[in-house]
């Protein structure tokens, strides 16, 4: 069968896709769509030096099996680099801008013509033979084939400030961080959310001038510090445990809780089993963990990645139900730890607090209101604060997909059920009994798979995806980790 693919996406899952499918037999035709330059979503689409991914080199790659295909392109680059290093985030959208242009070239190589239509898709019909693919536009692409390769890259403004939309004193996404950089020297800045996004908008702030920022959320807690996220060829987890953990039984806790630290004691028998902390004074604590990371006491940093790896193998097994009572139980452990942030990123928030640069709030506005030159923000106890300029870093969501008579729309109002994500990562539309020849890549399966704003996560869907399309074998994400299949292999232009 010929194929005609198109993939709806142009960030790094997008290139993903590519790398695994670049130079196959039997693939007329490889359609990107998407509004942006193809590499340079939201997360690696900065040019702010200051900014690092909070993943190490190890696995922030374009394929997820062997050795880092992104350290090998910083090695061949002269970068002098480790695989435990994080990379500055500008770096790794100039790797996947360049792999996309020899992606490209070897697919064009083997008779596969690639295009970009820089349009926005707003929806998938089924037609006869394949799909049509609506653009924003009005015009059509038909492709037998299509992968959903759509990022977390639509803000998610809170109810505080979302009639505020379009104000020019809101900064609706910390991303491009130039925005940041071009306010006044002195502003007074409220930061909403005090995870990675809002992490990268206090660095930015406070790296200049006179500006002053204080972080705000529900929560109050800012991520973990971590000096390396990196795999290790030594299993930590009992596979077998695992697989018997049930998430409806009254001591799932205590197993789980029983099971992670004899994966930090398997890694270093001598760790200690400090208890995770998800409360107290957040400049407090962050001196604490940076302080542990600076003497290399972060044991559990040390099954973080095979962590990721094994709730992606098993929590998609668990029922809807089950995953989303549990998940949300776990929410702040796996924010915390799971999205922990570098130690030089620690360091530098360590010394905006000591300067006074920087604040977390011990509380969240109960009410922001619209000031003649600024906001008034109104804090639990009466208490009231100005500021010049709110910025929304209170993270980012998938464009919502639902489900119409004929397909999918893309965006626009959550109207109407979303189509069920299956183990093969393709989709079924509530309607009908069979798939659709459609697949989910990247943040775009996070309703079946927990971790998914992960490069290494979105290249194991590539290769799953892949290999459906070029053999038509089923495959899912856990036989791809398992039982790996040949490393795509990536042509490199010369240093």
């Amino acid at each position: 069968m010929t194929r005609r693919i198109v993939i709806i996406g142009g960030g790094a899952s997008a290139v993903s896709a590519l790398a695994h499918l670049a130079g196959e037999p039997g693939v007329e035709r490889i359609t990107f769509v998407a509004p942006t330059p193809i590499g340079l979503g939201t997360a690696f689409g900065t040019s702010d030096p200051l900014l690092l991914c909070n993943t190490s080199v190890d696995v922030t790659s374009l394929v997820a099996d062997g050795r880092s295909d992104f350290l090998d392109y910083l090695a061949a680059r002269g970068h002098p680099v480790h695989r435990a290093d994080f990379a500055p985030r500008y770096l790794v959208g100039q790797y996947c801008r360049e792999r996309y242009t020899e992606l490209c070239a070897r697919a064009r190589a083997a008779g596969t013509k690639v295009t970009h239509i820089r349009e926005r898709s707003v929806g998938v019909e089924r037609s006869r033979g394949g799909y049509r693919v609506l653009l924003a536009g009005g015009a059509v692409v038909t492709g037998t084939d299509i992968l959903l390769c759509v990022g977390a890259d639509v803000p998610k403004l809170p109810d505080e400030v979302r009639a505020h939309r379009g104000d020019p004193r809101l900064i609706e996404s910390p991303y491009p961080a130039g925005r940041l950089r071009r306010l006044p020297a002195d502003a007074r800045v409220l930061t909403l959310g005090t995870k990675l996004s809002a992490i990268d908008s206090a660095l930015v702030l406070c790296s200049a001038g006179r500006r002053t920022t204080v972080l705000a959320s529900p929560s109050g807690t800012l991520p973990a510090v971590r000096t390396a996220l990196c795999r290790d060829d030594r299993a930590a987890f009992d596979r077998a445990a695992w697989s018997a953990l049930d998430p409806d039984d009254a001591s799932f806790d205590q197993q789980l809780a029983r099971m992670l630290v004899r994966a930090v004691r398997a890694r270093r028998r001598s760790a200690g089993t400090e208890r995770p902390r998800l409360g107290g004074d957040a400049a407090r604590l962050l001196d604490h963990e940076r302080r542990l990371a600076a003497e290399d006491r972060t044991a559990w940093q040390e099954i973080v990645a095979e962590l990721i790896d094994t709730l992606n193998t098993h929590v998609p097994r668990w029922s809807p139900a089950a995953r989303a009572r549990v998940l949300a139980r776990y929410r702040g452990l796996m924010s915390r730890y799971i999205s922990a942030i570098p130690l030089r990123n620690a360091r530098l928030l360590a010394r905006h607090l000591a300067q006074g640069r920087l604040r977390v709030a011990d509380a969240y506005p109960e009410r922001i209101e619209r000031a003649a030159d600024g906001w008034t923000v109104h804090w639990p106890g009466g208490a009231t604060e100005t500021f010049d300029y709110v910025v929304n870093a209170a993270g980012y969501r998938v464009a919502p997909v639902s489900c119409t008579g004929t397909g999918l729309r893309i965006g626009g109002p959550d109207a109407g059920p979303g189509p069920e994500v299956l183990a093969d990562l393709r989709l079924r539309l509530p309607h009908r009994r069979s798939p659709e020849r459609i697949w989910a890549v990247g943040a775009s399966a996070g309703d079946r798979y927990p971790i998914v704003n992960y490069l290494r996560a979105a290249a194991q869907h590539a290769a799953v995806v892949a290999g459906q399309l070029t053999s038509g074998t089923p495959a899912t994400p856990q036989r791809s980790a398992a039982r790996p299949g040949p490393r795509p292999t990536i042509h490199r232009s010369a240093a």
